[in-house]
């Protein structure tokens, strides 16, 4: 199995998940999942820089986001080792 096909999630909120793959590409970001939607997310700033998620999720996920930040771009480059 390759790295790139892992990909642990790091937080499961109300009715959604966030997950992080090893070895993505840049920027650092998180991968937002909900149902059949699916986000990327920057660890930065919360922007989407991709995809589509309910503004419901996207609120819940930002604010995860922001208060996990530290241990999300630690966790971020050890993934890209």
């Amino acid at each position: 199995m390759a790295y790139t096909s892992c990909m642990p999630t790091m937080h499961r909120g109300n009715g959604f998940k966030i997950k992080m793959y090893f070895k993505d590409h840049s920027p650092p970001h998180v991968h937002v999942e909900h149902a059949d939607d699916e986000a990327l997310v920057a660890i930065a700033d919360g922007a989407v820089l991709e995809g589509v998620v309910p503004a419901r999720v996207l609120d819940e996920a930002k604010q995860w986001i922001a208060a996990n930040r530290e241990m999300l771009n630690h966790t971020w480059t050890r993934f890209q080792e």
